[in-house]
């Protein structure tokens, strides 16, 4: 089959202009970067290899000011060639390019492992005369941050080779698993289209249509599917070599620590979602009945109710979001708004590009990037809000913190999303009067909860089986990775829905595996932290809450989550948080169950 031609969406021309950061991959002006990085990098070592607990707070400032400076420079080569391969990852210009940064990355990077191992060695002595300078305290958070790794450091030598040899290893690996991904393509019903495409199309509301892209997709991800096991394994591997040489006690406890959250924060976490997966499979009963079949399965779990299939154009889709933003907050409005005054989104469904969507932060000169693919649904409306309660988290961030506090952790990075897409639904939901309109698009804002809460959480517990599995096991089949992915997913659905054997292939789409593992269980922190707050606004809409939402998002990276979100008055360590959030997610189920039953006859 040829590829079918999509519809037309008034997207096609919202790209991105990468011309603001190069011309092109051999712009002879991204070698001069990366020479002057590594001439930085060498110096920086002769400058200060040694000597870093010895120097007094001014000139310990005075290097952190120079580092901030360089990696500025340096990152933008790299960011270039990732938003390039984006766009196109058939692009071996940009493949080339990606290659080249990472090799540069390592070449400079072995001169700067010392910096790390020494800040990380720093007595708390020597802290404190660093922080009573107020030069040097502005970088206390970084300190410290590299002091929660003292414990997992190897030598110096070691270091320096495992980044050396790094282009050639996790990264080598990742860039062939997300290539892989995106050059599926899938055999539908309406053609052969990219697999971006057809996972849009199981939100259809033509059953026959959904069930034939579902067993597309199904076969579609067989092929290669050994190649991208064998990846998958390799890096699974490599991952329990690291864990075991820095002495990390679990799988996930190197991301738990990047996050600066304990173990123990994120298995409570865990434990509070699988302990509600009854709320899912009520939902799914209901859903069963809305649809008026005896039996649902994957291709079901989408599928929208009544007139939530409605088709968007790009320029709807833009004043909506663009009002919801505005209407909070005139600050936030504005930040928001530039995006689409400026080449800062690149929104059409392409060949060739990256499929989902994300936005790429930037430092705090540079803006940062928001890319979707947008196939004229509600739910891209929903998601082009999200991406930019990231643009907006980013933006406030950069303009009160320098490049190591900018980016939050992860723990916190999906909250301003999810608040950004809550505005937007809780807009056109205020517009909407018509109960079986209203019921169809509360179940579409339900499944988007499930997708990033109990979900996430599902995917986190298959992470957590397939790692333990590698490392008690060895090498595993796709079958066993395809057993383990189904056992931990049906778990969330109970007896509400069928998942077939064909859905055992599905995990192998999910490059967030690969890319970065444990991360998953960050969309479930940050979506109930955006509840618990978005909850407080309806409490308080007043512009001194909204003041210190914006605070809060500005702080970046700058402090702990704990610390961050007792700005808005919450305390992510009290065990009832985590019930106060699911609570707003079961009371939206139980107007799913009301609006259903006043709609059924005899209602």
């Amino acid at each position: 089959m040829s590829q079918t031609i999509l519809e037309k969406t008034g997207a096609e021309d919202v790209r991105w202009d990468l011309s603001e950061l190069f011309s092109s991959p051999e712009d002879p002006a991204i070698e001069r970067i990366l020479a002057e990085s590594l001439d930085f990098a060498e110096s920086f070592e002769e400058r200060y290899r040694g000597r870093i607990a010895e120097l007094e707070p001014p000139d310990f400032a005075a290097m952190m000011q120079e580092l901030e400076a360089n990696y500025i420079s340096s990152t933008k080569p790299s960011l270039y060639a990732h938003l390039l391969h984006t766009q196109d990852t058939r692009d071996h210009g940009a493949g080339r390019l990606i290659a080249r940064c990472r090799e540069a990355g390592a070449e400079r990077g072995k001169h700067m492992v010392f910096f790390g191992l020494e800040v990380a060695r720093l007595t708390d002595e020597q802290c404190a005369r660093l922080y009573a300078d107020p030069a040097a305290a502005r970088y206390r958070h970084t300190i410290e941050q590299e002091r929660l790794y003292r414990d997992h450091q190897l030598s110096e030598v070691e270091e320096r080779l495992l980044t050396e040899i790094s282009p050639t290893s996790t990264g080598a690996w990742t860039r062939l698993y997300s290539e892989l991904c995106a050059a599926i393509m899938v055999d539908t019903p309406r053609g052969r289209v990219q697999l971006s495409s057809a996972l849009a199309m199981l939100r259809e509301a033509d059953r026959e249509l959904r069930e034939g892209t579902s067993h597309g997709i199904t076969e579609a991800l067989r092929q290669d599917l050994r190649t991208r096991s064998y990846i998958f394994n390799v890096l699974l591997q490599e991952k329990a070599i690291a864990d075991r040489l820095r002495k990390y006690p679990s799988w996930i406890s190197s991301r738990n620590l990047a996050n600066e959250i304990s173990d123990e924060a994120v298995d409570a976490l865990v434990e509070a979602v699988t302990a509600r997966y009854d709320v899912v499979a009520r939902y799914y009963r209901v859903k069963r009945q809305l649809l008026g079949v005896d039996q649902l399965f994957e291709w079901d779990r989408y599928a929208p109710i009544e007139e939530a299939t409605r088709k968007i154009e790009w320029g709807d889709a833009r004043d909506m979001v663009l009002g919801s933003y505005h209407r909070f907050s005139p600050r936030a409005g504005a930040l928001v708004e530039e995006f689409f005054q400026k080449p800062w989104i690149d929104a059409p469904v392409a060949e060739g590009k990256e499929g989902g969507a994300y936005c790429s932060f930037g430092t705090p000169d540079l803006h940062p990037f928001v890319m979707m693919n947008f196939t004229g649904r509600l739910n891209d409306a929903l998601t082009l809000a999200h991406e930019l309660g990231h643009g907006l988290h980013d933006r406030l961030a950069s303009q009160r913190n320098h490049l190591f506090d900018q980016h939050p952790p992860l723990t916190l990075a999906e909250t301003a999303s999810v608040f950004g897409e809550t505005l937007t639904f809780d807009a056109v939901m205020s517009e909407e009067k018509d109960k079986r309109i209203r019921l169809s698009m509360l179940c579409h804002q339900v499944e988007e909860c499930f997708a990033t809460i109990f979900r996430q959480v599902a995917m986190n517990r298959f992470e957590n089986a397939v790692h333990n599995a590698r490392r008690s096991e060895g090498e595993l089949a796709p079958e066993h990775i395809g057993k383990l992915w189904q056992e931990q997913i049906r778990a969330m659905f109970g007896d509400s829905l069928t998942l077939t054997d064909e859905h055992e292939v599905w995990w192998s789409y999910v490059e967030h595996f690969t890319n970065v593992p444990g991360y998953v269980y960050a969309y479930a922190f940050g979506n109930l932290l955006a509840f618990s707050i978005y909850r407080r606004y309806q409490e308080q809409p007043n512009p001194s809450f909204v003041d210190a939402y914006l605070g809060f998002l500005g702080t970046g990276g700058s402090m702990a989550p704990d610390e961050a979100v007792r700005q808005v008055g919450m305390d992510v360590t009290d065990p009832s948080f985590w019930k106060a959030g699911l609570d707003i997610v079961e009371e939206m189920v139980a107007d799913v169950e009301r609006l259903s039953g006043e709609l059924s006859p005899g209602g």
